[in-house]
């Protein structure tokens, strides 16, 4: 009879995600990941399999916050321009806070795409869930005639997602925060056809950890 495990998957997913988030992938070792979590090789290969699978379920976790998030934190209370600048402002001040360490998700898919298949389904579907959430609220913004009419919610959401996935890959060597609030305040601007930058309204979406962000 197999002995029953006597630690929390979860709370082992936990410590893997920052672990893989700090080093990346092909940088941890087994030893790095036997040395953080706590548990021996054999017990992770029999609770988790191998790195890769390890990693994997590490990143559906994190990615899965991040939907969540997403699904969430955008109603139809309040401007709906202001309350999606306010809430991309937050996730990118929540990775920043994390240091040089950036964004898990946009780390993996710049460490490990176009090889790893995996992973490529698992960005696929959360960016794929990222677009959607925002061209619902740019739809709304179109209806209460916050959207300037030369921009359609499609081709708005994908230069917001594309934006917000360049910001994590240019603070690595500019970490300056007002970068990222210079090119979302622009890019505000433009969606809502203004000549100056939209201020965003303080919404209150409650508190993003660093571990739900990205």
């Amino acid at each position: 009879m197999a002995r029953p495990r006597t630690f929390d998957e979860e709370a082992i997913l936990d410590r893997a995600i920052l672990l893989f988030w700090r080093k990346g992938y092909e940088a941890t070792a087994m030893s790095d990941l036997v040395g953080e979590l706590g548990l021996g090789r054999s017990s992770i290969y029999a609770a988790f399999g191998d790195k890769h699978q390890l990693f994997v379920r590490a990143l559906t976790r994190y990615l899965d916050r991040q939907d969540a998030l997403l699904a969430t934190a955008l109603d139809a209370d309040g401007p709906a321009l202001g309350q999606l600048r306010d809430l991309l402002g937050r996730l990118l001040a929540a990775d920043a806070a994390c240091g040089p360490a950036g964004c898990f998700s946009v780390n993996s898919i710049a460490e490990l795409l176009p090889h790893d298949g995996e992973v490529a389904r698992l960005a696929q579907r959360s960016l794929s869930l990222a677009e959607e959430a925002f061209t619902r609220q740019l739809e709304r913004a179109a209806r209460d005639g916050e959207l300037s009419e030369a921009i359609t919610p499609h081709s708005g959401a994908q230069l917001l997602l594309t934006l917000v996935q360049g910001v994590q890959i240019i603070r690595k060597t500019d970490p300056d925060p007002a970068r990222a609030t210079a090119c979302l305040d622009s890019a505000f601007a433009l969606l809502a056809g203004k000549a100056t930058p939209l201020e965003p309204v303080g919404a209150d979406l409650g508190p993003l950890d660093a571990g739900r962000a990205g």
